[in-house]
């Protein structure tokens, strides 16, 4: 008989699987198909109270001649994994992904991505204590539809609880993350309203509980309840995808800003650098010419005394200024040249030019005196740029 205390749910599948059992040892069935029996039967018929309650070959109920899905004192990686092996012994390869991990590295996988990798998270808690808990995971959780839907659409993350200390350490992690209002939804579920699935969805940067699902649910109506989480995450994550695109286009005007300001530094800098490199040039161009300009006047001596045969010489310069000198009949001509330096018009770049007669005087006379090429009276010389 069935124990009293059982739910309706749990009567109603618990005698479900046994009737499947008893047809199938009476030739009854016409087709399974993922291990659910098809047929037509009477409510009557399969309602019968006559129907022993055995437990359900691959549950547990509490007997230690199965493995625990999870072990108490283990890590959560090494617990998961070992849900993962021994539920595979149980119900076959054909389930949903189990996240390996903490509760908090599953919500930063489905919620710390970007706004278009963003998925609902499902937490699957399980227990083995219930009769649901046989049914639930072989009809509902190893649907192929359904776990094929809930790769493509969620991170799930699996916690057993038939232990109660695992009961109370998931308490713990649910209140450390979602705080002391997520404790009591959870503790409203454990662990009498086990199993059970609950979606979670991330708006606006806080985590809210978007449905229940419990071991009484069909897979038809999970799917359509898991198709409208989907649905409605999808319109908080379209608006999450606007806001991101606008704070990343905000990002990049304020990059491209900072971009062009160091940019402008940078030219500035260049532009200051590129003066004091000319002011050094100029100064030491300056200073350059000043040594020449010195080096010249060394070279050329004093006026003569009015008592000394002279040649007063003027020079017409090329900005038509004009410079008057005088000069010993005795001087060479290369003093000349000097004097005109020492006023900026080196000798390498200009020359002395005689217009009346027409005279260009050539390297090849700097030795000679003034004497010598007959600039013994007042004359005028013009300062030229040499080609």
């Amino acid at each position: 008989m069935i124990p009293s205390g059982t739910s309706n749910a749990e009567v109603y599948l618990v005698r479900r699987l046994l009737f499947v059992q008893n047809c199938r040892s009476q030739n009854k069935i016409c087709n399974f198909q993922n291990s659910v029996a098809v047929q037509v039967v009477s409510d009557d018929e399969f309602m019968d109270d006559d129907v022993p309650v055995e437990t359900p070959e691959g549950s547990n109920s509490g007997g230690s001649n199965q493995r625990r899905l999870m072990t108490h004192g283990k890590s959560t990686e090494e617990n998961v994994i070992q849900f993962l092996q021994v539920f595979e012994e149980r119900y076959g390869r054909v389930h949903p992904a189990f996240h390996i991990g903490s509760l908090k590295s599953a919500m930063t996988a489905a919620f710390n991505v970007p706004a278009d990798l963003k998925r609902p998270l499902i937490v699957f808690l399980h227990s083995d204590t219930p009769f649901t808990a046989h049914l639930f995971c072989s009809q509902v959780v190893c649907s192929e539809n359904i776990a094929r839907y809930i790769d493509q659409n969620f991170v799930m993350w699996v916690q057993d609880l038939t232990d109660s200390r695992l009961q109370r350490q998931i308490l713990t992690e649910v209140q450390s993350i979602f705080g002391t209002d997520g404790r009591r939804q959870v503790e409203f579920y454990v662990p009498d309203k086990l199993p059970l699935m609950i979606v979670i969805t991330k708006v606006a940067s806080s985590p809210q509980v978007f449905a229940v699902f419990q071991g009484d649910i069909s897979p038809d109506l999970l799917m359509a309840q898991l198709i409208d989480a989907v649905e409605n995450y999808s319109q908080t994550r379209s608006i999450e995808k606007m806001a991101e695109m606008e704070q990343e286009q905000r990002s990049m005007l304020r990059e491209q800003q900072e971009q062009e300001y160091l940019d402008s530094l940078s030219r500035d800098r260049e532009k200051d650098e590129m003066k004091k490199i000319e002011e050094k040039e100029k100064k030491l161009l300056e200073a350059t010419e000043e040594a020449k300009l010195s080096s010249f006047v060394d070279l050329i001596p004093p006026e003569p005394h009015t008592s000394c045969p002279s040649s007063d010489i003027t020079f017409k310069l090329p900005s038509g200024e004009r410079i008057n000198r005088k000069f010993s009949h005795t001087s060479q001509l290369k003093v000349l040249s000097y004097f005109i330096g020492s006023r900026g018009f080196p000798p390498n770049g200009f020359k002395l030019v005689q217009n009346f007669p027409k005279r260009q005087f050539d390297e090849d006379e700097m030795e000679l005196t003034l004497e010598d090429l007959g600039l013994t009276r007042r004359e005028i010389l013009y300062v030229e740029e040499r080609e």
